[in-house]
């Protein structure tokens, strides 16, 4: 028989083993709930709607009405062609820097220069009409809820194409730019 060298009078029991398996058991439980967390967290937590857009000034809750009230598609593509019109802007810049550098090679990278900056225009443009109509149901809805879901029903369809049309007119210069290594530096 063996004694508890801290109490030598009572002898040493099962209770070490009782007391290890608890410990294994609340470390496996805190894991799983760890395991359980970042899961949530990397697959399941909904990020919430992007709210500003970076290319032009537009207050974010109408990005945040686009997102709520009209299309989710519709605000889809308004960050999809505000982030274009921003790689479009670092493209210019990259080009320019080229220009700058190679001032005697402009016959090749000013057509470039021209090219983009006409395709940069007509996202612009599509993006800011875009905008100016939302901003126009936005203000409608906010006087009257009737008229302006009324309004969003009739135009949402057709702002929804019009910056996607305005994306796939550009899709051969966005995939140049997207495909080259050098463009987003």
């Amino acid at each position: 028989m063996r004694f508890n060298s801290l109490n030598p009078g009572k002898p040493m029991g099962n209770s070490g083993g009782a007391a290890g398996i608890v410990i294994v058991l609340v470390l496996i439980l805190a894991m799983a709930a760890g395991g359980g967390y970042w899961a949530y967290s990397k697959y399941y937590k909904i990020e919430p709607p992007r709210t500003k857009l970076a290319s032009m000034k537009v207050k974010e809750e109408l990005v945040q009405f686009t997102y709520d009230r009209v299309s989710r598609a519709l605000h889809y593509n308004l960050i999809t062609t505000d982030d274009i019109v921003v790689m479009m802007d670092k493209e210019l810049k990259r080009l320019q820097r080229i220009s700058k550098k190679f001032p005697d090679q402009k016959g090749i990278v000013d057509p470039q220069i021209e090219e983009l900056t006409r395709a940069r225009k007509r996202l612009a443009t599509a993006l800011k009409e875009v905008t100016a109509a939302i901003e126009k149901i936005y203000v409608t809805w906010l006087v009257d809820h009737s008229k302006g879901t009324g309004q969003i029903k009739s135009r949402k369809g057709t702002l929804t194409r019009k910056l996607a049309d305005a994306i796939r007119g550009e899709s051969v210069l966005i995939g140049r730019i997207r495909t080259n290594p050098d463009a987003s530096s």
